[in-house]
């Protein structure tokens, strides 16, 4: 992990921090996911995990794949944290899914390719006839 090149208490540091909490504010406020099914707080505890997550361990590559990866581990973290509540049993995380996609945002860098393989394992058992 590399240290920051910038002071957290400079300007362009300042200016994002400020630029970024008024963007979730206005996702809060107008969020055309909230049709989809996926509510605004949900949505931004994925995004403030996802933050956090690759401040703790940032990865490799440029900027633009940095924000990639920012984006998609914030859609599938936000979607598994609606979907899961729908499982038989585990309804009770329903009151609970946007600390739910903050926990599985956090850990999305470790947590989602390991969910990707298990599930290709899977699919090759199942399609491809495999004994277990």
């Amino acid at each position: 992990m590399t240290p920051p090149t910038e002071p957290l208490l400079s300007i362009p540091a300042l200016t994002g921090t400020a630029a970024a909490s008024s963007s979730l504010g206005v996702i809060a406020w107008t969020s055309p996911l909230a049709h989809v099914g996926v509510p605004a707080a949900v949505l931004c505890m994925a995004f403030t995990g996802v933050a956090c997550g690759l401040l703790a361990s940032r990865p490799g590559g440029t900027r633009k794949r940095l924000y990639g990866l920012a984006l998609a581990y914030a859609a599938v973290s936000a979607c598994i944290a609606i979907v899961v509540p729908t499982f038989p049993g585990l309804d009770f995380l329903q009151s609970v899914a946007p600390a739910l996609a903050l926990l599985i945002a956090f850990f999305s860098q470790s947590l989602i390719p390991v969910i990707g393989e298990a599930l290709a394992e899977r699919l090759k058992r199942v399609i491809g006839g495999k004994p277990e």
